[in-house]
């Protein structure tokens, strides 16, 4: 737990909502191990020595590693989990460090590992091809949806107002794409419900971002895109629910975990027809081509405007974010540590 601990998205919430899945289950027992001390040179003798102890101080059988983070001694047999390989396919939305770690020191340890988790079926091929993982030793399991977003709210009875409410989840990094939407918005007719839409980004201060501020002032979109910050998790469901659209348009995920949400709170998702998010989000989103200004600005148009796909995408995106538990992935994650220690 060392850096999902560290995490307040992605590799984190899938850590913590596993761990807590499988605490509800009887035929699993769990502990947590995690480097006390922060600091590069703490964390490398933690991950040379201090794992390793731990590990044989719990008598565990096996060890899960839930991000790409792994000790580099283990006296037991251990699970890895992938998240996606953007550091390779978009290198610049990453430190050097974590460039360096997953290019020459994450294969090998990959390779060593009884299994390989992958959270799609995307990040699965990936993995197979970059780091020449045998396919039988690496399964995709794909992740849950928190309750929280899924509540009795029902989105459907809600109409756009004269300016709308457009929500871009997660920090504006390159594969986000965020550049899509704002030239849609600033290229829509004034008049249409797209040309009148405030935007709203959460997962990051502006001041991370000063070429996007800029973008935004030179396109003359200042009033109508404000900045959330790092939203908490327990008010992220009201702020999915309140947008009229969750707009997605990422060039590369491994799983795509606000689009989900979105739809798991009743709100109509736009998100890109590239990388993983056809295998999670299915027919209950709009996918457009990300590449495809156009394309998008239609989509986003007509779930505004039109009340009948507005019906069917907030129907369709409740149900098919309901499949998505982690009471299922924590039952299939136990299923894999059965089969690695053949009991």
């Amino acid at each position: 737990m060392t850096f999902p601990e560290r995490n307040p998205g992605g590799s984190g919430v899938y850590a913590r909502s596993l761990v807590a899945a499988m605490r509800d289950r009887p035929d699993v027992d769990v502990t947590e191990i995690r480097s006390r001390r922060p600091g590069l040179p703490n964390t490398l003798s933690w991950l040379a020595r201090g794992a390793d102890r731990r590990i044989e101080e719990s008598h565990a059988q096996l060890l899960h590693c839930p991000s790409f983070v792994v000790p580099w001694k283990v006296s037991i047999p251990f699970v890895v989990t992938i998240f996606d390989l953007s550091t390779r396919r978009f290198p610049k939305d990453h430190p050097a460090e974590w460039r360096f770690y997953e290019r020459w020191l994450l294969p090998p340890r990959v390779r060593a590992a009884a299994r390989v988790i992958a959270i799609s079926e995307l990040t699965r091929r990936d993995a197979i091809q970059e780091y020449g993982l045998d396919p039988g030793r690496i399964v995709t399991i794909h992740l849950g949806v928190d309750r929280r977003f899924l509540t009795t709210f029902d989105a459907a009875h809600v109409e756009p107002g004269p300016a709308p409410m457009l929500l871009f989840p997660g920090a504006p990094v390159a594969r986000k794409n965020l550049d899509l939407v704002l030239t849609a918005m600033a290229a829509a007719a004034p008049d249409s419900l797209l040309g009148r839409a405030s935007l709203q980004i959460t997962g990051a201060e502006s001041e991370r971002f000063p070429r996007y501020v800029e973008r935004i002032r030179s396109l003359g979109l200042a009033a109508r895109v404000r900045w959330l910050g790092l939203v908490p998790m327990d008010q992220m469901p009201t702020v999915m629910r309140r947008a009229d659209v969750c707009v997605y348009p990422s060039l590369y995920e491994g799983f795509g975990f606000p689009p989900l949400e979105a739809m798991a709170s009743g709100t109509p998702v736009v998100a890109s027809n590239a990388s993983c998010l056809p295998e999670v989000l299915g027919d209950a989103a709009l996918l457009v081509d990300p590449s495809d200004v156009r394309g998008f600005s239609r989509a986003v148009e007509a779930v505004l405007s039109t009340r009948e796909l507005r019906l069917r995408l907030v129907e369709a995106g409740r149900r098919r974010a309901a499949t998505f538990t982690w009471e299922r992935c924590a039952a299939q994650t136990a299923d894999l540590y059965r089969e690695v220690l053949a009991v």
